[in-house]
């Protein structure tokens, strides 16, 4: 695989390529990430195909890696210059994420002033970008008379689904939302929607059980800065209870959206069952062990004695992020 500058960009265009996180990106995952509404079925296979040198019908970061490299031109420059930004980007966010606290009010108030500088230059360069992009796209679909292939033309694999839609956009709303206040103290998460997706198919596989045998196990420091804790509660309530039990689960929700660390809670339910499923995020163990000893928790623990027809099943698992 290809080390050059500017290079790495491309291991996060692989991730988020990759799906079903099988460290390989098959023709599904291909045309899913690819199809830009412009290029044609057989065009976007022959791509495959070309970047695809080892002939296994997937591409791993290798290949992928490698083809680009070759493509990049004017453009390496410009992604290495990327890359550092990302990398300095992400130091000043967790030094500050130190400092913050410990400053005066006018120090935090240049801080805020600062970084929101930085939103408002980091947006001044999008938009000439998108704009230049959106141009070119059009201009290609002007040139261009080959019928587009779109996902659905494509047979899609069951393990590729992305489930489910309303954690993910919860999630990503949360999220913008912590990278619009300077003073969270939880900075070092700002690169969190890129990994959105990602943790949306790990819940997927945690609430079908899918067999993780075909995944490789990896060591992950639960004391660093870039792991989140995921949990998994089933309920099974009481048939004359669930109005009890819903009323309860909307105050909990609400207390913890407001806690600390927390960065995503929902809950799904099943039609023609009295079976619940609760989905939490959190930036760290020691957070939303806080929030458990909290009055809101206790009393929501406290509810389950009259509202569930049997104990809480919780599941929970390291999430470290890339």
């Amino acid at each position: 695989m290809s080390t050059e500058r500017g290079m790495s960009i491309f291991l996060d265009i692989f991730r988020r390529a990759d799906k079903n996180d099988d460290g390989k990106i098959s023709w599904e995952e291909f045309i899913a990430f690819f199809a830009d509404g412009v290029m044609g079925k057989e065009e976007l296979q022959s791509l495959f195909m070309d970047i695809d040198t080892h002939k296994t019908n997937n591409i791993d970061t290798g290949e992928l890696c490698d083809y680009f490299s070759k493509h990049l031109g004017e453009f390496q420059e410009l992604y290495g210059i990327l890359e550092d930004l990302n990398k300095k980007i992400n130091g000043i966010l967790a030094s500050t994420s130190q400092s913050y606290p410990q400053k005066s009010r006018i120090d935090k108030f240049i801080t805020r002033f600062l970084m929101s500088e930085v939103v408002n230059q980091t947006s001044a360069l999008q938009k000439p970008l998108e704009s230049a992009a959106n141009s070119l796209d059009e201009l290609a679909r002007k040139e261009s008379n080959i019928t587009p292939v779109h996902i659905s033309d494509i047979m899609i694999k069951p393990d590729v689904a992305i489930v489910p839609g309303r954690v993910v956009r919860r999630a990503k709303r949360q999220i913008s939302g912590l990278a619009q206040s300077a003073s969270e103290a939880s900075f070092v998460n700002m690169r969190l929607e890129t990994q959105v997706d990602r943790l949306a198919t790990l819940l997927d596989r945690m609430e079908n059980r899918v067999n993780f045998d075909g995944v490789v196990d990896e060591e992950v420091d639960t004391d660093a800065d870039n792991t989140l804790l995921l949990l998994q509660v089933d309920m099974d309530v009481k048939t004359d209870k669930k109005e009890d039990f819903k009323n309860a689960t909307r105050d909990y929700i609400e207390a913890a959206n407001s806690s600390p660390g927390c960065l995503s809670i929902s809950v799904r339910s099943y039609i023609d069952s009295n079976k619940f499923t609760m989905y939490q995020v959190w930036t760290s163990e020691e957070e939303q062990r806080s929030y458990m000893g909290s009055d809101a928790s206790c009393k929501y623990e406290e509810s389950h004695q009259e509202n569930l027809a049997s104990p809480t099943q919780t599941r929970s698992i390291w999430w470290q992020l890339k």
